[in-house]
């Protein structure tokens, strides 16, 4: 089975947060939920979550390019992305594309849920 453009979306966005894998919980048409494991070994190192986006919602694959550039290129700290970001060339795409794609990172949140309860959320800033 192949998998969901929603999973494969979190697997990259998450890894901004320090998380190692993703446990799938449920997909439905309008949301994902799972469980966000950063430490395999400690069962305290985990986070529900819960995503409130269809499929088709699913930001461009070009955002999964340059969040990828930010992990590897460590131009963050947590969810704060380096202002510098601003002033880096992009090979895979140019300056306006890099500003929307920005834009659609910084729109994303992606709820925590705490003992059922949708509490705090993962999203992205400068």
């Amino acid at each position: 089975m192949q998998e969901s453009k929603r999973l494969n979306f979190l697997k990259s966005y998450l890894k901004l947060f320090g998380v190692k894998r993703i446990e799938l919980v449920d997909e439905t048409v309008d949301s994902t939920s799972g469980i966000a494991i950063y430490d395999e070994n400690d069962p305290e190192e985990r986070q529900e979550f819960i995503w409130h986006k269809s499929e088709q919602e699913v930001p461009s694959l070009e955002l999964n390019i340059l969040i990828e550039k930010i992990v590897a290129e460590k131009w963050h700290n947590g969810d704060k992305i380096s202002d510098e970001i601003e002033e880096l060339e992009f090979e895979e795409f140019d300056n306006t594309t890099k500003e929307k794609i920005l834009n659609e990172l910084f729109d994303v949140q992606i709820r925590m849920i705490d003992d059922g309860e949708e509490t705090d959320s993962y999203w992205v800033h400068y």
